[in-house]
């Protein structure tokens, strides 16, 4: 006997306000009101959701809507993109910011001021074409899925009537390579330290904190002595992906790179832990010394400050930390984020399976 699959969405009208229109959503118990526009386009409004508005209050809207000479004026993609980042709602995005950044470095200068009505595919197509060619396939999907976010929005609230960016297909990304941490590995990585030591203090200082901790290179580079708590052992990270305050614990090891930091910039005013040498902010990503000092040390040159991380997360897989235990200290939002270092653990789970094996003993009853 086949059973029916549950309805994603219910469209009704209201008995009262007939040209009310509500869609549930059975999943979540949420519902989204609807009206159409009393004219010949006839397009749909969107009034709100169930979340912040009664039924009482959305019949209400529907019945000012029809009975006013109700029209949206046309909007630009940059008053669309405002609207947008305001509602929080269909980005779905953690890093607002960086949409921001993308968005105004980028799309505003060629579509910014041009109505969200009027753009079409071939739009989108020339706001793609002038991102730098050295760009990866992830970062130009990013550029994409931003648009498509928009766009959306913009139909969802009756701004537009299609999305013009929904032909174009989003480029097959690479998955990042993840460096095994073998004894070789770390050790050419603490040549790479003893080498930036010599004529980069610094950048060598920025590197072990990095491995030591697993933070990103743009949490660590912000960093001032006010939050570095030495009594409790934290540092406390104000610059996240997520946007979220979190803490990061320190290890004894950590513990004296700190120490011997703090010594070498008590003179240095504003009170980075990383001051840059030409002005009152933190540095800038020392790319150049760290490609040399790996360079010279024999590591792979496309190894990036950011692979630290991944160093740091695999080598506490390998040391058997639990998965939960390194999403909390990577600020992982979710656990399949940490998953992808399991695999490098895979040497290490033979010898286990192997070692098991051998202590219950069947192999050997067998071969008697």
């Amino acid at each position: 006997m086949s059973t029916s699959k549950p309805l994603k969405q219910v469209e009704v009208r209201d008995t009262i306000v007939e040209a009310l229109i509500i869609v549930s959503y059975p999943a979540t118990g949420n519902s989204t009101y609807y009206v159409r526009e009393p004219n010949k386009r006839r397009r749909r409004i969107r009034l709100g959701t169930s979340k912040d508005l009664a039924l009482k209050q959305a019949r209400k809207k529907a019945a000012e809507v029809l009975t006013a000479d109700y029209h949206l004026a046309p909007r630009t993609l940059t008053q669309v993109f405002e609207a947008y980042a305001k509602s929080g709602e269909y980005s779905g995005k953690r890093s607002l910011n960086q949409e921001r950044k993308r968005f105004e470095r980028v799309v505003e200068p060629i579509l910014g001021s041009k109505s969200i009505r009027a753009i079409d595919v071939t739009d989108v197509h020339a706001v793609m074409a002038v991102l730098n060619s050295s760009l990866s396939d992830a970062t130009r999907n990013r550029y994409l899925a931003l648009l498509r976010s928009i766009f959306r929005f913009s139909v969802a609230q009756g701004f537009s009537d299609k999305d013009p960016s929904c032909s174009i297909k989003l480029r097959r990304e690479v998955p990042v390579k993840l460096y095994e941490v073998t004894g070789e590995f770390i050790g050419r990585l603490g040549n790479a330290v003893r080498c930036l030591q010599k004529r980069e203090p610094s950048t060598a200082a920025l590197v072990e904190l990095l491995l030591l901790t697993g933070m990103r290179i743009g949490e660590a580079l912000p960093l001032q002595w006010s939050d570095v708590n030495f009594s409790t052992r934290q540092i406390t990270l104000r610059r996240t992906k997520s946007g979220k305050v979190r803490h990061v614990p320190i290890s004894d090891d950590c513990l004296v790179l700190l120490a011997r930091r703090l010594e070498m910039t008590a003179d240095r005013p504003w009170g980075w832990l990383f001051p840059s040498s030409r002005g009152n902010s933190h540095m800038t990503r020392p790319v150049r010394p760290w490609k040399k000092a790996c360079k010279a040390v024999g590591l792979p040159p496309s190894l990036r400050f950011h692979d630290l991380r991944h160093v740091y997360a695999s080598a506490c897989v390998k040391e058997g930390i639990p998965l939960y235990t390194v999403q909390g200290l990577l600020g992982h939002s979710s656990i399949r984020m940490s998953e992808r270092y399991s695999s490098l653990a895979s040497e290490d789970l033979l010898k286990a399976s192997c070692h098991v094996s051998s202590a219950l003993g069947f192999g050997m009853e067998a071969a008697h």
